[in-house]
């Protein structure tokens, strides 16, 4: 049996949330859990009735993966709260392979891959002087200057890290890891979320993927020293300086907003950065959020970012694949999201 198709059934089986037995009983018995669990490591082969059943079920359509290689996802870090039960996490991870096996096909269909490197690669972080340095390397070595990055997504997909974003779960913020060993990637939830909490996860993932070495410290070290990145990158140390000051005792609320809409940064954020370069003092920060902030979580009538921050490039390559004809005017074969939908009859040839 063709090991793609092993992998995907399973892939696509634990997306949808279903167990072996689930799967047996939705077919009304047409096929045991037992079978299915040896259609999945590829000791079996359904028979054409039996995977037409189970693609209706699973709503998800294979003939494009047949002869792929498969892909799996190597070293993944979840961004949540609270721990993430691991059937979640198993969701999660398969829909993240079924995405990047699409994904990937489609660079590899019209020689389209672009190649990850390191900008930081080989440094040594261990405190949070570190992270502001290496976040002001990495500005510079991707051309950025200290002006506001448009679209951190599409910054990102440009540098080689494949970007999603993808319904899941209320408590998880986002997760990313190597697909293969050797492709980045960043999973960003895209149910409700504010444009500048997107932007700042996208980034605080990036560190994850820049310096493995974060691994081996302490969880919540970690986590603020990729917050730290977040920060540096969004909000560089010389545009705060320039448009705050460097040392402050009160802050109008229109100048918070202005950073805002500008840099595409929350104002929560901001001031957690103005504290990180004590630029205000500690009982300013908590009355900041103990008095303004927690009343107003929405940060409502506090600025926003203007521009849309979406990734672009698996879109563009499924319009590419439709007018290529590589896809069915139906859309069956590429698509696994009805955002990504596209007909051929709905794209305007030049």
């Amino acid at each position: 049996m063709n090991y793609t198709i092993s992998i995907w059934l399973k892939n696509v089986r634990r997306m949808r949330g279903f167990t072996l037995e689930e799967v047996s009983q939705r077919l009304n018995g047409m096929v045991t859990k037992q079978a299915i669990s040896k259609y999945e490591r590829g000791l079996m082969k359904p028979s054409p009735v039996v995977m037409d059943a189970l693609c209706k079920l699973y709503q998800a359509f294979p003939d494009f993966l047949l002869g792929r290689k498969p892909v799996v996802a190597f070293d993944i870090s979840f961004r949540s709260k609270e721990p993430v039960p691991q059937k979640v996490k198993q969701r999660i991870i398969s829909e993240v392979q079924i995405w990047m096996g699409h994904y990937l096909a489609l660079e590899n269909l019209f020689d389209a891959m672009t190649s990850f490197k390191n900008p930081v690669s080989g440094l040594n972080i261990t405190d949070f002087d570190d992270m502001e340095n290496v976040a002001m390397q990495v500005r510079r070595k991707w051309g950025l200057g200290n002006d506001a990055i448009a679209s951190v997504c599409r910054m990102l997909e440009l540098a080689g890290v494949k970007v999603l974003e993808l319904d899941i779960e209320e408590d998880v913020d986002g997760l990313c890891g190597w697909i293969n060993k050797k492709t980045p990637f960043i999973v960003l939830k895209k149910n409700n979320v504010t444009v500048e909490r997107k932007r700042f996860t996208a980034l605080h993932e990036l560190a994850h993927i820049l310096f493995p070495l974060l691994e081996t410290m302490d969880y919540n070290k970690k986590e603020r020293m990729c917050h730290r990145f977040a920060s540096a990158i969004l909000l560089p140390k010389e545009v705060v300086y320039t448009y705050v000051g460097q040392i402050r005792d009160n802050l109008s609320v229109s100048e918070l907003s202005s950073l805002r809409t500008m840099y595409g940064v929350s104002v929560a954020a901001i001031v957690h950065r103005l504290r990180d370069l004590s630029v205000i003092s500690l009982d300013y920060y908590n009355h900041i959020f103990d008095d303004r902030i927690k009343y107003n979580l929405l940060e409502e009538g506090w600025g926003a970012y203007p521009l849309i921050d979406e990734a672009m490039k698996y879109a563009s390559l499924v319009n590419r694949a439709v007018i290529a004809g590589y896809m069915e005017s139906n859309g069956q074969g590429m698509h696994i999201d009805e955002k990504y939908k596209i007909g051929l009859g709905e794209i305007e040839i030049m």
